[in-house]
């Protein structure tokens, strides 16, 4: 499929640079520009310019738009000479092998070896990522962006490799990766250049190899080492203090980590995006190092328990963070309508809010929500099981943007109503009690139609209807 032997029976009759090698294209011209002369300019023919005359510089281009692999099956095969073009260098800088589309080792190992200018490589689900990641060490130097997501084998070697060979690195993702052993982390922190660094679930990071990145890595303006659980309180508080003024997005677990760790957030001002899974260890006196990042864009506070309606009201009220477009505060179970209403009036910009799990929000604090952020278009709602369903019938006017509607495990939202909202905004996605889509049905009797797809579900002393746009489905989440 990738040829190497691309060499068709096209490239018999061409020469390195595609022309025939019996003249004959010349020959053409030449009776092409005899006819002109003897007959004038108004019989002459059409000048043609056939693609073996396009310059190099051109073809190359035009080529850049394709992939390695459509290069491999495309290209190659032509002739000799787009074989080379193919080849080149220059269309190498970017080379990406995702796990739906599985590409040969050996064939890997080929293509890197002809990309002395590579910049960008990304691996996912590899068994064999040591090897090819030292191979890319040997033939790579100029590489710039590495990424490595559900792979094996990154050990101490690989990263002694790669940091003696491609000390140009700026962004290193290992993504759910099996990092092998502790010293890898400190061989890591060798990247000076380092601005991205993604270790999520790299669970043999600890405190040691987050100080000594945090000293060494002095221009990061990237990290996530959230699902790390051996993180605590004393490397959390060095990172802040040692990249206050570069960090401006941060992911962290927050399993063990205090109150400590989030007031030490105060001092990174730089802060764009911040994420905390599992903070449940975290009170209204951690909240305090939040409040005092007002360039935030983009806030995640899961599992947030002790929070408390007050504390979490402080975030939004004096417009405190009034950029966030980005609020995730799913199982923060303390959370009340009080804690939306000042959402509301402090965030115009939103764009996407997720409230997992928050049991006490009701109607009220969802229609502030609806009635002053008009730009919303994710609104994810889990679980919210105090919801109603009125408040959604002014969603067509209030949220013209609006694409996004999660109502799963939101048992008295009658599916009815859902159906008039979806009927009016044909782009916008609902999901139902199930977490079905919604369909706008195209008349009230096809509800009744027991062949319609539609499964019929006794609650709260009335009939509603389930739709399902699945074919044939049964009813069985009932």
């Amino acid at each position: 499929m990738w040829s190497d032997e691309g060499a068709g029976a096209a490239a018999g009759d061409l020469d390195r640079a595609g022309i025939p090698c019996d003249g004959s294209h010349s020959q053409e011209r030449s009776s092409s520009s005899s006819c002109s002369e003897d007959g004038g300019e108004a019989n002459a023919p059409q000048a043609q310019c056939h693609v073996h005359c396009v310059p190099r510089e051109i073809l190359l281009y035009i080529f850049s738009f394709l992939s390695v692999q459509e290069l491999g099956r495309s290209v190659e095969p032509v002739c000799v000479a787009w074989r080379d073009l193919a080849r080149d260098p220059t269309l190498r800088t970017c080379l990406i092998f995702s796990f739906q589309n599985h590409v040969d080792g050996d064939r890997i190992k080929s293509l890197l070896a002809g990309a002395p200018l590579l910049a960008t490589l990304e691996l996912q689900s590899r068994e064999d990522a040591q090897d090819l990641l030292l191979h890319a060490a040997s033939f790579c130097p100029r590489l710039k962006e590495l990424t490595v997501k559900f792979s094996d084998g990154l050990t101490e070697v690989v990263f002694r490799a790669l940091m003696e060979n491609c000390s140009r690195l700026q962004s290193l993702n290992v993504e759910g990766s099996r990092v092998c052993d502790r010293e890898s982390f400190i061989l890591m922190a060798g990247f000076l250049h380092l601005r991205h660094l993604n270790l999520s679930h790299c669970d043999l990071l600890d405190d040691v190899g987050l100080i000594t990145i945090a000293k060494q890595c002095r221009s990061l303006e990237y990290l996530d080492i959230d699902g790390i659980t051996n993180i605590h309180d004393n490397s959390v508080i060095f990172l802040t203090e040692s990249l206050s003024h570069s960090l401006k997005y941060l992911f962290l677990d927050g399993e063990k980590l205090t109150d400590a760790s989030y007031q030490s957030l105060r001092t990174c001002t730089q802060l764009l995006k911040l994420g905390v899974s599992f903070c449940e260890k975290m009170t209204d006196k951690g909240l305090l190092g939040i409040v005092c990042l007002r360039n935030l864009t983009w806030l995640k506070l899961r599992k947030g328990c002790q929070l408390t309606p007050a504390g979490l009201r402080t975030l939004f009220e004096d417009g405190r963070l009034p950029h966030l477009a980005h609020v995730n505060l799913g199982e923060c179970s303390l959370l009340d309508d009080s804690v939306l209403e000042a959402m509301a009036g402090c965030c115009p910009q939103l764009l996407h809010l997720a409230l997992h799990w928050c049991w006490e929000v009701t109607d009220a604090g969802v229609s502030a929500i609806i009635a002053r952020c008009p730009r919303l278009q994710v609104l994810d709602l889990v679980g919210v099981v105090q919801l109603t369903g009125t408040v959604f019938c002014s969603v067509p006017t209030a949220l013209p943007d609006l694409l996004i509607l999660d109502l799963e495990q939101c048992n008295d939202v009658d599916d009815v109503l859902l159906q008039v909202v979806v009927s009016q905004m044909p782009s916008l996605r609902v999901f139902n009690y199930w977490g079905d889509p919604v369909v706008a049905s195209e008349s009230s009797d096809e509800s009744d139609n027991s062949d319609s797809g539609t499964t019929r579900v006794e609650g709260g002393g009335r009939t509603v209807s389930r739709v399902s746009t699945v074919p044939q489905q049964e009813s069985l989440r009932g």
